[in-house]
């Protein structure tokens, strides 16, 4: 039987969960629901789903499964332990929550309640970055040194007001939160526990203050972190420059592996040697995602792992659960901390 989804927020939602789940046969899109009148109406006739709601209490009483939220970061806690609380599994979009004591609190509902709970961090699922974790696996960089992420685009200066939750500070907002948080979900899996970050933050284009909300989001910036294992990776963004660039770079004692674009191609450059080599994921890697590279290609192959989960057909060993998410979360509030008040924040001061 398909695990039936009601999926809240059809923007993000549209674009990237609907039609992965409509072309999954493991799930049944039974209903899809946004605030905004006339919307999840549209939504509902132009991709043949049942049934739409504008009230999301009127979704989570519906016979749902699966409750998948693409609305923006300030909703996901509650629309969660609201989802959670009715009896359904839950699927959140990065940026995961406000902080991390609603991500604690949502970790500990799955538990309690027997239910299946994942963050959307699907780059750990593209075929190239699946490759890379084989290839740290197997030592071919040495001794590791650093890790640096870097993002760099026009996306807040080209259209701001296109994003305003995400310019909401103190709920969920920001660039590294809601991009970079991916490379730290995957710098986690490789290097273990955080042990201390440190941060630098700018907003570079002015926004007014929303209300209730103090602190304006970040748009650029440079974190640090350091991990228990004295593993260092640093995160460099803007997201007001006319430079498109997004890399990720790993260096060890015998090469560095350089991966750009949310892996959509990498190089590995042993010590020694002038010029680096391509280097190719494996084809069954590239089976599970029909070709794809890049961010998006790793969201279908997640919603394998979390049918799994549910179902308990399959693997799901590497799904990205609640509790690794509120490990993320406990970074990004570390960030913002370090940020604000000029100091290196270790993670246990965070809850």
């Amino acid at each position: 039987m398909s695990i039936r989804v009601g999926l809240i927020g059809l923007h993000r939602g549209v674009q990237v969960h609907l039609p992965a789940f409509k072309a999954n046969s493991k799930y049944d899109l039974a209903a899809v629901c946004a605030r905004t009148p006339g919307v999840a109406e549209r939504v509902a006739a132009e991709h043949n789903v049942p049934y739409w709601y504008t009230d999301v209490r009127k979704l989570l009483a519906a016979r749902l499964d699966l409750i998948a939220i693409a609305s923006p970061p300030p909703t996901h806690a509650g629309y969660a332990a609201a989802a959670l609380a009715a009896g359904k599994h839950v699927l959140l979009e990065v940026a995961y929550t406000s902080t991390a004591a609603d991500a604690r609190v949502l970790a500990e509902q799955a538990r309690a309640r027997g239910r299946v709970g994942a963050a959307a961090y699907g780059l750990r699922f593209v075929p190239t970055l699946r490759h890379v974790t084989n290839v740290l696996e197997q030592g071919v960089l040495g001794r590791l040194q650093l890790m640096h992420m870097d993002f760099y685009n026009d996306l807040l200066a080209d259209a701001p007001d296109s994003y305003p939750w995400l310019w909401a500070g103190d709920h969920g907002g920001g660039i590294f939160a809601n991009y970079l948080a991916h490379g730290l979900d995957l710098a986690r899996r490789w290097f273990g526990p955080v042990a201390a970050v440190e941060a630098t933050y700018a907003t570079r284009t002015p926004r007014p203050r929303r209300s209730g909300d103090e602190h304006p989001a970040e748009d650029t910036g440079v974190v640090a972190v350091q991990f228990e294992s004295g593993m260092l990776a640093t995160f460099g963004f803007c997201a007001v420059v006319a430079t498109r660039l997004n890399r990720l770079a790993l260096h060890g004692a015998q090469g560095s592996l350089l991966v750009d674009n949310f892996g959509e191609s990498a190089q590995l450059l042993s010590m020694g040697d002038d010029t680096p080599r391509p280097l190719f994921p494996p084809t069954v890697y590239l089976e599970e995602t029909r070709g794809e590279t890049g961010l998006l290609a790793g969201f279908p192959v997640l919603l394998d792992r979390l049918a799994a989960a549910i179902t308990g057909e399959g693997s799901a060993t590497d799904l990205p659960t609640l509790d690794e998410a509120l490990e993320v979360q406990r970074v990004v509030d570390a960030a913002r901390i370090a940020a604000r008040e000029h100091r290196q924040v270790y993670l246990h001061e965070v809850g």
